[in-house]
């Protein structure tokens, strides 16, 4: 059994203990809030043994096999560090740090550490997305020349911490990720040309557009928002046909893909799964830590840094600037 604890009790981390209760072999152990009292209530209503009004007390507690890493953005790098310093895997919630240096930092202390590392994005282990991914591998729509890919939602509170400079927030950091790994999952992770534009509000970008372009032709074209509600479809187009990612607007953790062929032709898979989804996250992580594996290769270290220089790239270019970039 793998021995879990959960770091925060934000919203991400209730969905991401809901699919631990999803996941075969895996315990919820241990809980850590910065609050006594909503610990508690976390354990309570998950079956955590343990509980800590601090997360520095879970790590040194210990007895834990990895921990899943649910802060704000800006606190990701020193819960990471502190938690495999303590000897424990780790998989950390999407994006793996405020920019690129802090990225190639908490890599290189998981692999001093001998231990397994994770960024958390869960669009990847979705067996619908894999599906996609294996029609691309095997020549189905030919070679892949466009990504089109948005993620966008409104009616926020503008009070809550992805508003906040402070906390290394906006659109990119907090949504536009998702359009950008799918980009690197298709189309590679060395695009030759970056293009952006944002609206920007109190130093972070609320809503945005970029464009990323590769040496063999492809292109992705991408927008996020944390304060617009847009299309929010996924759609891949080579040479030979087209795949549609997710059924209605929620691609990011879709239960469907759709192939069509030119000429005629295609395939429909669909997988409804139990809760979050977060299920096939936490599965992947624990596959990974049981087969001695200190990174997924669903999910590798290289290329969560090579995310994080991207999006540094596009935040230079929307005029996004974090205290931890200084």
């Amino acid at each position: 059994m793998a021995r879990w604890g959960i770091v925060s009790t934000g919203n991400i981390s209730h969905q991401f203990a809901q699919g631990l209760l999803h996941t075969k072999g895996a315990v919820i152990a241990a809980v850590a809030s910065r609050d006594t009292d909503t610990a508690r209530r976390f354990a309570d209503r998950y079956g955590a043994k343990k509980f800590y009004g601090s997360y520095k007390e879970m790590a040194d507690d210990g007895g834990l096999d990895v921990v899943y890493i649910g802060t704000p953005n800006s606190m990701h790098i020193g819960g990471a560090l502190m938690f495999l310093e303590a000897g424990c895997a780790v998989v950390c919630e999407k994006p793996l740090a405020s920019n690129a240096r802090e990225a190639q930092a908490m890599a290189d202390k998981a692999r001093e550490k001998k231990l397994f590392f994770m960024e958390g994005i869960w669009t990847r282990f979705f067996p619908a997305f894999k599906k996609a991914l294996y029609w691309i591998k095997n020549g189905y729509i030919g070679k892949p020349l466009m990504v089109h890919a948005v993620f966008g939602y409104g009616g926020r509170d503008k009070s809550e911490w992805r508003f906040s400079r402070d906390m290394a927030g906006g659109a990119l950091m907090d949504v536009g990720i998702y359009p950008l790994s799918l980009a690197f999952a298709v189309l590679g992770q060395e695009p030759c040309e970056l293009f952006a534009s944002a609206e920007i509000d109190r130093g972070v970008d609320i809503y945005n557009s970029f464009t990323l372009r590769y040496k063999d032709g492809g292109i992705a074209v991408l927008s996020s928002a944390i304060d617009l509600r847009l299309e929010n479809a996924a759609i891949i187009s080579g040479e030979k046909g087209q795949i549609i990612i997710g059924e209605g607007k929620r691609w990011w953790h879709p239960q469907r893909a759709e192939l069509t062929v030119h000429g005629g032709g295609g395939e429909v898979f669909n997988e409804p799964y139990a809760s979050t989804g977060f299920q096939f996250e936490a599965a992947e992580a624990q596959s990974c830590i049981e087969r001695g594996l200190l990174q997924s290769p669903l999910m590798t270290l290289d290329e969560s840094i090579a995310l994080a220089r991207t999006m540094d790239k596009l935040r230079d270019r929307m005029g996004v600037v974090f205290e931890s970039d200084k």
